[in-house]
């Protein structure tokens, strides 16, 4: 096939898809933000945000290249994983989300930029390109930041891990959310509560018996928002979990500060991060001073700049078309510059992206 057909066939497969691909996978957000209220409410007291786990990453060669390019820029990014975990260990599991907190001083915007697990991307020598969701399996923390600053032209050294045990357990201590199940969503839905009741520690949860608006405990929820075979497949699944991301935020923002920070110290040892207690409660100050109260929404890679499709593994891929221009056009809003230069790494990878699916 000539690499036009191939393209024509992409072109296809593209069209059928949403114009928007907002992928927020949302608890996320919520726990990143009542950790840096934390940080804020608790200042000094070091005592709560030791309940963290934290472990630290290896050495992750960060190029000096990165390193000069970014100096002085005032951008923080921290790497967010929600991993596809059903008990409290975190390794040898996949990033079911990756996104990317950034913070920009000079202009005091917050960015959260969602990484489409199914993108093709660069992993390392073992594994070279696979979806990269696959690199926190292969690597934990450590090799998953790897491969989104070698992708993407990232310098992020910190990171936060959650899993579905934390998900569930928030949603239940905010007694739940109310949301509308639809008709062609029921008999999958029960299908996750039930796979999540073998195989997740915990209390069972009961299965749905109609549709409608109802309230979804911690289980229910977390598996109204793994949903994604009925519908708009992974697209539909996402609009889930940002209705649940929205149901969250405003309970746990309606608490008083005494209900907030009890919340926040019973669930501070369901997450994972080399985060240190003097940098939370620096961000969160930063934030606080900003005066800057909406984290605009980001995707890595832009639908308008990806194509969806089976490549000859036999696998679907999202492609970044091209990745240099996705590496561009994020730079030139998260840093706030003219036009954003690519480094070698990134240009390299952007060539065997090209040579290998014919896309450009």
């Amino acid at each position: 096939m000539s690499k036009e057909s191939k393209r024509l066939n992409q072109m296809t497969t593209n069209q059928k898809k949403p114009k928007k691909y907002g992928c927020l996978k949302g608890f996320l957000i919520v726990i990143l933000v009542l950790l840096i209220l934390g940080g804020i409410v608790y200042g000094a007291a070091h005592t709560m945000l030791s309940r963290l786990d934290r472990e630290e990453l290896e050495e992750l060669n960060v190029s000096q290249e990165i390193l000069d390019l970014k100096k002085g820029m005032g951008v923080m990014n921290i790497a967010l994983f929600g991993v596809d975990s059903r008990d409290d260990a975190y390794t040898n599991t996949r990033s079911d989300a990756m996104m990317v907190f950034s913070f920009n001083s000079k202009t005091n915007q917050a960015y959260l930029t969602s990484v489409v697990r199914d993108t093709f991307a660069y992993i390392n020598e073992d594994h070279g390109f696979e979806k990269i969701n696959h690199a926190y399996a292969y690597g934990g923390p450590t090799l998953a930041v790897q491969a989104i600053n070698e992708n993407f032209d990232l310098d992020i050294q910190k990171y936060v891990t959650v899993n579905f045990n934390a998900v569930e357990f928030i949603i239940n201590r905010l007694g739940g959310v109310e949301v509308d199940v639809q008709d062609y969503e029921l008999q999958e839905l029960n299908r996750v509560i039930n796979e999540m009741n073998h195989e997740v520690s915990g209390e069972e949860a009961d299965l749905l018996e109609g549709t409608g608006v109802q309230t979804l405990n911690g289980r229910q929820a977390v598996a109204y928002m793994r949903i994604r075979k009925v519908g708009n497949g992974d697209y539909e699944r996402m609009e889930r979990q940002r209705r649940v991301i929205t149901l969250v935020a405003q309970k746990a923002f309606s608490y008083n500060k005494v209900k907030l920070l009890g919340l926040m110290h019973d669930f501070l040892p369901y997450i994972q991060t080399n985060l240190t207690t003097n940098e939370i409660i620096s961000l969160g100050t930063q934030l606080l001073l900003s005066g800057e109260r909406e984290i605009e929404q980001l995707q890595f890679p832009q639908t308008e700049l990806s194509y969806g499709s089976i490549l000859n593994d036999g696998l679907y891929y999202l492609v970044p078309v091209t990745l240099e221009d996705n590496v561009v056009e994020w730079h030139t809003k998260v840093y706030g510059i003219d036009r954003y230069t690519p480094t070698s790494g990134v240009l390299n990878i952007n060539e065997k992206i090209i040579n290998y699916t014919g896309l450009y």
